[in-house]
């Protein structure tokens, strides 16, 4: 009775070791990904969307440190997190197209066979190394009579691609805040500016309109070629306009 009760539980196991040998390359590759996104199919987990104001020159160390915090979001990533990056410039075109915007799939498919997943692979092949190219292009050298800040972020946030099923979602903001467009300026004497009412009233209705009230925000203050007295003028503006509005900013340089 004894070895027939034996024999049933070492071809129970024998089945489960079975079943396990062919479901382990299924299991190891993880969830359906899209291929283009590296994203789960049901959507990513999460999203990081680093948005870079390019409409005036940055000094060499500045570069730098763009480079060094976007290589830093990028390597701390967690899996199945969605990482957008944008670039706007003076001729604001809604609808702008991102720069990158991929999710980090993950670094291995096992830690025991240390297999690296053929989706991370092609993370490290689409982001980690054109990175370099793209950040050598998006610190070169820039200048434009217009800076659309409130625009752009209005345009960015309220994307159906940018929407995520679960997961937080957070907004670095690397300019150097200086407004200038046909709706709020903070340069010259005319009407309206550095009106700090005028600004919580378009920053509010951007805020309200694109639902960027869901959004966790971080500005890094780019000092450009603007002299220090000019971006305090600048972040004064925008800290209160923030303040009054009840929007949380996590707030430095750059």
């Amino acid at each position: 009775m004894k070895t027939e009760n034996w024999a049933t539980v070492a071809s129970v196991l024998a089945g489960l070791g079975l079943v396990g040998f062919f479901a382990a390359p299924t299991l190891l590759r993880g969830p359906p990904r899209d291929q283009e996104t590296l994203c789960p199919k049901t959507g990513p987990v999460g999203h990081t969307l680093i948005l870079v104001d390019k409409t005036d020159p940055w000094s060499d160390v500045q570069a730098k440190r763009l480079k060094t915090l976007v290589k830093q979001v990028g390597d701390d990533l967690p899996a199945d997190r969605l990482l957008s990056i944008y670039v706007f410039n003076d001729v604001f075109e809604p609808g702008f197209p991102s720069l990158v915007s991929l999710c980090n799939p993950g670094k291995t498919a096992s830690e025991l066979i240390g297999n690296p997943r053929r989706e991370y692979v092609k993370w490290v092949e689409k982001f980690g190394r054109p990175l370099d190219e793209a950040l050598t292009v998006l610190t070169q050298p820039a200048k434009g009579n217009q800076s659309p800040i409130v625009e752009a972020i209005g345009d960015v946030v309220s994307r159906r691609e940018n929407r995520v099923p679960t997961g937080d979602r957070k907004l670095l903001l690397v300019s150097d805040m200086l407004q200038n467009s046909n709706q709020y300026t903070v340069f010259g004497n005319g009407a309206g500016a550095r009106d700090p009412e005028r600004l919580r009233r378009l920053l509010g209705k951007v805020w309200q309109d694109s639902g960027a009230s869901s959004w966790e925000l971080s500005v890094h203050q780019v000092q450009g070629v603007y002299d220090a007295a000019r971006l305090e003028q600048a972040a004064a503006l925008w800290k209160g306009a923030f303040q009054k509005l009840a929007i949380n900013v996590n707030w430095d340089r750059l």
